[in-house]
């Protein structure tokens, strides 16, 4: 028994039966012995010449004596179309193409089996030398690893000669060559095996003197075009979304609150035309109930804007820190592409660069000691005359339990925010509230707490953000 194993690594096989047009959409399932013959001529001539012409002619024409029986893997037809130049001056004149080809699931082999033949070892050694040697099959789309298989075959064989199958099936005409004893024309077999399209025109004949397309059964499920859906699972819920920005000049940090209600204005009006209609907003994005009262959970999004370390804003965390976002609130996300900058400092660009849980943000770090990336500012005022840093303490632990942070904490100043700008330099207040003073913290908890996070007035436009020490 001779069995040579075909591995198709890309998952895919690109071929054309023999007598049909590209266009008629066909893939040629199971792969051709002819064209896997001229296949290892190829290889010959081009990477194993050393080989001796006798023991490439035995290979090739034992292959030949009698057809193959194949023990096809799960495929599923499928293809692609273009629309190529016509090469005419009309920019506009174009051709459909089509490109019909088979997709493989990961164990994707293909056996072709000679029962009745057994190569001597010196033709052996030789096949199994072009077969390592052949990386395509087909079109040069279709990487394969070809081999001289030694071992048993697991899969049943599900395509042989029609006569000889023991399973029902369809009918199908399978390219195969000739054998040396039933071959009668003028030149050689192996120069017959080689015949090309100019030899066809050159001698207008209807096909190559080897060719011979022979009746075989293949299994009706050996082809699939419309595969049963697989079940998925839920889909992963996203509780986060990464909008990463682009421009030629991006937004300073100090316009973290500016941009941030840019950004909640943009929700909600995509929000708006993915509901198509005016009155229908997502909470998370208004931050108020159905009767138009405001959201006292701090269960709306937290609106992040990031820092790339030179004093500009280059990444936007949106989270939702009570519930994922539904389907159409994440097309909502998904819609805000584009942000405005005063004194026509261009456009900036959005894009959608991550997704997921907030516990899965590869920027999210648990730690005891938070430092303020953004200010603090405290949404009470602190009275002439009382303890400042007490009052400072009690607004600190009053905002972490306000947004969940279950945690006692410790409080000191710092210099000064890092980067470029001093807290006084951020814009602090939102339309017609009164600007407030803002501070550089500390925060020393006595358990872990997750990073980043924000607390105290504008927290969910990104004032009073907080990260890991030494972030």
């Amino acid at each position: 028994m001779t069995t040579i194993r075909l591995r198709f690594t890309s998952r895919r096989y690109h071929a054309t039966p023999w007598g049909r047009h590209v266009n008629e959409g066909v893939p040629e399932w199971p792969p051709s012995p002819y064209r896997l013959l001229r296949a290892l001529y190829d290889v010959w001539q081009r990477k194993c010449f050393e080989l001796p012409r006798k023991d490439v002619e035995t290979v090739l024409q034992s292959l030949a004596t009698a057809p193959p029986k194949f023990a096809l893997p799960r495929a599923v037809a499928t293809h692609t179309r273009s629309y190529l130049s016509a090469n005419s001056t009309d920019p506009n004149d174009k051709n459909l193409v089509f490109d019909s080809f088979l997709v493989f699931a990961g164990e994707n082999a293909c056996y072709v089996s000679w029962p009745e033949i057994d190569l001597p070892t010196q033709a052996r050694t030789a096949l199994d030398r072009l077969l390592s040697q052949l990386n395509y099959l087909g079109r040069s789309e279709s990487w394969v690893e070809a081999e001289l298989w030694e071992g048993a075959v697991e899969e049943p064989f599900n395509c042989a000669p029609a006569g000889t199958a023991p399973f029902e099936g369809e009918l199908t005409r399978v390219a195969c060559a000739a054998p040396d004893s039933e071959y009668t024309g003028k030149i050689s077999w192996m120069d017959a095996l080689t015949y090309s399209t100019s030899n066809l025109l050159r001698d207008k004949a209807s096909s190559p003197p080897l060719l011979r397309q022979l009746t075989y059964i293949r299994a009706e499920s050996a082809i699939e075009t419309d595969p049963p859906q697989e079940h998925r699972g839920t889909a992963p819920e996203v509780e986060s979304v990464l909008l990463s920005l682009d421009a030629v000049v991006l937004p300073l940090v100090t316009a973290t609150m500016e941009v941030s209600e840019q950004i909640r204005v943009r929700l909600m009006g995509a929000h708006r035309r993915r509901m198509n209609s005016e009155l229908e907003v997502s909470d998370i994005f208004s931050g108020k109930a159905a009767d138009g009262e405001k959201r006292l959970d701090h269960g709306h999004v937290y609106i992040l804007p990031f820092g790339n370390g030179n004093g500009r804003i280059d990444r936007i965390l949106i989270t939702s820190p009570l519930r994922p976002f539904r389907e159409d609130e994440l097309d909502a996300v998904r819609g805000v592409r584009k942000l405005w900058q005063r004194n026509d400092r261009g456009e900036v660009q959005c894009i959608v660069t991550w997704q997921g849980r907030f516990d899965r943000f590869k920027e999210r770090k648990l730690t005891r000691v938070a430092e303020s990336t953004t200010p603090f500012v405290p949404p009470r005022h602190w009275r002439k005359g009382r303890d400042f840093a007490k009052f400072m303490a009690d607004e600190v632990r009053r905002e972490c339990r306000n947004h969940r942070i279950d945690a006692e904490v410790q409080i000191e100043p710092m210099d000064g925010l890092p980067g470029l700008f001093h807290e006084v330099e951020y814009r602090r207040n939102r339309k017609d509230d009164p600007v407030r003073p803002g501070y550089a913290l500390r925060l020393t908890f006595d358990r872990d707490v997750a990073t980043p996070f924000a607390i105290g007035y504008g927290s969910h436009f990104g004032l009073g953000q907080f990260r890991a020490a030494g972030w």
